[in-house]
């Protein structure tokens, strides 16, 4: 899901529901007024059905990237994807296959990603394709020709972990990952990667009781 601060909604893509069955459909929430879901008809080519992929806003293009995931069936990442769809979002929503120039990510489930809006490009973090868990940084440039680049971070990073979340904590130019299933489990740590100058990995300490791993 994104938030498109344009229309003012919400925005879920794609998913798994019973029986693991994926869905290719699109649909907004309007959060001005009465919030009310609508189902979004998208033109182009569209993508097959997939899960566990991640998605982020590109504000200076005004669309939806997608990045990775698994179609039916669900094996743990090991029929995972490492392709990138754009959803155009401004007049007939379309959708498009990016191709970016690099070396890609390998495909993968379970990751987060952020927007990072001084740099304009998608960070990719984590995810899993079986029996490999990662904890990888990669970098996908959106102005010009798209381009994958792994980004490597100084500091101790997080475990390889998978279904974790990640934002992007503006005030402070970072991204911050909190939680996922890492090889001892259910996690409730927070790591922190400063963006600006050379990326550092930190652990954070918050006070208070945190949640329970999850």
């Amino acid at each position: 899901a994104i938030y498109d601060p344009v229309r003012d909604r919400m925005i879920i893509a794609r998913g798994v529901g019973a029986g693991g069955t994926s869905f290719d459909d699109v649909w907004e929430l309007t959060l001005s007024g009465t919030p009310a879901w609508n189902p979004i008809t998208a033109t182009g080519a569209p993508p097959a059905a997939w899960q566990r992929q991640s998605a982020v806003y590109d504000s200076n293009r005004d669309r939806m990237i997608v990045f990775g995931g698994e179609r039916d069936p669900y094996y743990g990442g090991l029929y995972a994807f490492n392709d990138v769809w754009a959803l155009s979002l401004a007049g007939s929503p379309a959708w498009a296959a990016l191709t970016p120039a690099g070396t890609p990510p390998s495909p993968r489930i379970g990751h987060s990603a952020i927007y990072d809006p001084v740099r304009d490009r998608m960070l990719v973090f984590g995810g899993a394709r079986w029996p490999d868990v990662l904890n990888e940084v990669w970098a996908l440039s959106l102005s010009g020709s798209p381009t994958w680049t792994q980004l490597i971070a100084a500091g101790t990073p997080p475990d390889p972990r998978v279904r974790h979340t990640a934002i992007y904590d503006a005030p402070r130019d970072r991204m911050l990952v909190f939680g996922g299933v890492s090889a001892g489990g259910n996690q409730n740590d927070v790591w922190a990667l400063s963006l600006a100058g050379t990326p550092e990995w930190t652990l954070l300490t918050p006070s208070g009781i945190p949640p329970s791993g999850r």
